[in-house]
């Protein structure tokens, strides 16, 4: 069974977490800087999951799945940037 263009979909949507990531960290970063820069450790975490996962999609064959080594620290990135958030309220 192939997988189509599943791969550069599912690279294209890292992507696109990052990038939103990094742009509620700016926002945050603007409306309160110690916040903001407390927020800022998700978006690094986040952004260095997203390179390693990109760079196994580059791969042939199906998309490797999610392991728990890199799903922990992507949940701990989430948590921390929703952390921020509520303090920004």
């Amino acid at each position: 069974m192939s997988s189509g263009l599943q791969s550069q979909r599912t690279e294209l949507a890292w992507l696109r977490i990052t990038l939103s990531a990094w742009t509620v960290t700016a926002i945050a970063a603007r409306v309160d800087l110690p916040v903001g820069m407390f927020a800022a450790a998700g978006p690094v975490a986040l952004t260095l999951i997203a390179y390693a996962r990109r760079r196994r999609l580059r791969e042939e064959g199906l998309p490797p799945a999610l392991a728990p080594t890199e799903a922990v620290p992507l949940a701990a990135a989430c948590v921390l940037i929703a952390l921020a958030a509520a303090l920004l309220l």
